[in-house]
């Protein structure tokens, strides 16, 4: 964004502010630009951005040309979430409650489309429904899914099951598609009343839905994730030096005497946190965490700059990576490989054996790790394996100081409240042909907590200090839980036993204590589930309220500036204060960027966060489509209507649908149980049973099963 179009949107931003004040009331244009003293030369530029606000949908003009905010009229604006039935949701800023959309009012709108929503006062029940009124932006250039050819003409039915309707596409606009392709469409027609379906032309044809490597490409498709970098960023990052400069290396802190060692996953290849701990003569330890200075080689506003903002994050899909950085700075001259110099930024703390940070510097330095460690190894060292043990013996005493601070420091998280969710996840490994060879369970062990726990104490010393120097920075922010989330929390919990007793004033810790409690009576899967439902994602603000999960007042991301923005403005902001308080100019600057930087890394990482669960569930359905007739250990993790939700021991996520059972089935919502009115048998959350395996579809993404007993294995084969 150049240096005009920057002054536009700050005057764009006044004039929304000045509008939605409380003092304000509904006026006329001239009446504003008189008040808010626009000179005459500037008329033009605020009659544009009165006409922008409006496409926007953040002001509407009455019929007499009164300005107004959309609330005044019942109005709002946010963005429409699909459902495959037709109907849809929209969530808006400030209110806790997203508006329902029933199908009738939806007029053309579809999935992640930007709207203004007009409420239906009529509307009965807890949630308040609207009609679109007007569709203020389309929300995706193009649908991903799947050609189906008919004589003269075809369909594509979209991946996404957020979109309800087929595509059509006349025999002019295919491309060429056959059945079976995966193709991207683009909109040219959306529905009307008298055609039901939109019509869409075909723009790319990603390959048949059998070929290696399409059903992937699909979701990059899909998220619109960036693959390849420009021409201008590649030519940037072939200018930067392989080796460190060691001028530059004579102006930082020399830690390349100190033992440091990156622990991480056995396949990393941006290594961008390597860690030292001792103990000091007075008992406390000291806990060094180096990390890649990215800040020294991505410079604010370059092409390299621009387009790691675009991205906002490197994406981890079961395949492959798509880094936020060329591969050259992220597994290169940014990766802390082992017996090579590194340029850093490191916070180095004093903790006493209760906990207590005593001091916290933070500074630029240079290091050479002497290990490249794997979690693995390190967990092997703490169970006592002879073998990796005399392998790694120069720093074995070095790994026991870790994990001895790393359960020091974890203790402390938990008296405050922090909220461990260690739930086992599901690693699909592949094999040459990027088909699944097998999947199995990814637990947690002490290596890995280690790391944890060293991070986020960096985490937390960085943001505490940022914090208190009252300088604009980057959160990372978790609020705590609205009440009706609390509320639909209860109604599950309650068939446990458990009952958190207000929204109000909650605090993390009830939450820990119950799923410590679910842990010994065998209920910790579920719990878990219905915990992580309740409390909010968290997200990146200018402002600091704190994280709710970890029970922290200042926490930000600082510890992987290789493969999140957020940490990359972390280092530049932190790089900022080591000459002094940072100048006017820059401060002012960032007042009037962080908000707009910290909405685009949030979206990116929620993006990337549902592109990376769909590739793993892509892949473990594919998985099962040879496992039909096969018979797992399962236990019940939720209800619908018709549905009964079963995770495997393998983490398999399944559906059993009781319509295609012998017996007649009810849900029960106020017991929260799947009755079987023929028999009387009731299904009940946190149940154990054996289930078989009865389809694996890929078009729906699912995979059915049905209890494995003898009167269900006689109806199927009937």
């Amino acid at each position: 964004m150049d240096e005009n179009n920057i002054l536009y949107e700050e005057k764009k931003e006044k004039v929304l502010e000045f509008i939605n004040s409380k003092d304000y009331f509904p006026m006329g244009l001239k009446d504003i630009e008189v008040i808010m003293q626009v000179p005459h030369e500037d008329r033009e530029i605020f009659s544009n951005i009165i006409e922008d606000l409006e496409k926007e949908g953040k002001i509407i003009k009455s019929k007499k040309g009164k300005i107004m905010k959309p609330e005044e009229l019942k109005l709002y604006v946010g963005q429409l979430t699909g459902n495959s039935r037709g109907f849809g949701f929209v969530k808006v800023d400030g209110l806790e409650e997203d508006i329902f959309i029933p199908a009738n009012a939806m007029n053309n709108a579809m999935h992640k489309d930007t709207v203004m929503v007009k409420l239906n006062p009529s509307s009965r029940g807890k949630r308040q429904e609207g009609e679109v009124v007007k569709i203020i932006k389309r929300g995706m250039d193009g649908i991903v899914g799947t050609y189906q050819s008919v004589k003269g003409y075809g369909f594509v039915i979209p991946d996404d099951k957020k979109i309800a309707d087929d595509i059509f596409i006349s025999s002019g606009d295919s491309m060429g598609a056959v059945t079976g392709h995966k193709v991207v469409v683009k909109i040219t027609k959306p529905a009307g009343q008298k055609r039901k379906n939109p019509e869409g032309k075909i723009i790319e044809i990603l390959g048949h839905i059998d070929d290696p490597g399409v059903d992937i490409l699909s979701i990059i498709r899909q998220f619109n994730l960036p693959t390849d970098f420009p021409e201008d960023v590649m030519k940037q990052t072939e200018s930067i030096p392989s080796v460190i400069d060691q001028e530059e290396a004579k102006k930082r802190e020399d830690l390349r005497d100190v033992t440091m060692v990156t622990i991480d996953g056995e396949d990393a290849k941006d290594l961008d946190d390597a860690v030292y701990v001792e103990k000091l003569e007075n008992g406390n330890f000291r806990l060094i965490v180096s990390i890649a200075d990215v800040s020294h080689y991505v410079k604010e506003g370059t092409a390299l700059d621009k387009e790691a903002l675009k991205r906002g994050n490197s994406v981890y899909l079961v395949d492959r990576v798509l880094p936020m950085l060329p591969k050259e700075i992220s597994n290169g001259i940014c990766s802390l490989n082992p017996n090579e110099d590194k340029l850093t930024f490191t916070c180095d703390m004093e903790i006493t054996p209760e906990g207590k940070v005593v001091s916290a510097d933070t500074y630029k330095s240079v290091i050479k790790t002497a290990f490249r460690m794997t979690y693995d190894n390190v967990n092997k060292i703490f169970e006592g394996d002879e073998e990796v043990t005399k392998q790694y013996e120069s720093i074995k005493d070095m790994c026991f100081n870790m994990l001895e601070l790393s359960k020091i420091i974890r203790e402390v998280k938990h008296k405050r409240g922090s909220i461990d969710f260690d739930l086992p996840e599901i690693q699909v490994v592949l094999d040459e042909n990027k088909k699944v060879k097998y999947l199995r369970r990814r637990d947690r062990g002490e290596a890995e907590k280690v790391i944890e726990d060293f991070m986020i104490e960096a985490n937390e010393a960085v943001a505490e200090k940022l914090f208190w120097l009252e300088i604009p920075s980057i959160y990372r922010t978790h609020e705590k839980p609205d009440s009706e989330r609390i509320e639909a929390l209860n109604d599950v919990l309650g068939k446990f036993g458990y009952r958190i007793h207000s929204a109000e004033g909650i605090h993390p810790k009830k939450f820990q204590t119950i799923i410590e409690d679910s842990k010994d009576k065998g209920l910790s899967l579920i719990v878990h589930k219905m915990v992580l439902m309740a409390l909010k994602q968290a997200r990146y603000t200018p402002e600091n309220v704190g994280h709710f999960g970890l029970a922290s007042s200042y926490y930000t991301h600082f510890t992987s500036p290789i493969r999140r923005y957020s940490d990359l403005m972390i280092h530049r902001i932190l790089g900022s204060v080591l000459h002094g308080y940072p100048k006017e100019k820059y401060i002012k600057k960032l007042e009037e960027t962080l908000g707009g930087i910290c909405l685009a890394i949030s979206k990116t990482e929620r993006d990337a966060m549902k592109a990376e669960e769909e590739s793993v569930k892509i892949k473990v359905v594919e998985y099962m489509l040879d496992k039909v007739g096969e018979v797992f250990k399962g236990t019940i993790t939720g209800f619908a209507n018709r549905k009964v939700f079963i995770e495997t021991d393998e983490l398999v996520e399944c559906m059993w649908d009781v319509t295609n059972s012998p017996h007649y089935y009810e849900f029960d919502e106020v017991n929260y149980a799947m009755a079987d009115k023929d028999s009387g048998e009731i299904y009940n959350l946190g149940d154990k049973l054996d289930v078989i395996v009865v389809r694996a579809d890929m078009a729906e993404l699912e995979v059915e099963v049905a209890p494995y007993t003898e009167e269900f294995i006689t109806g199927l084969r009937k």
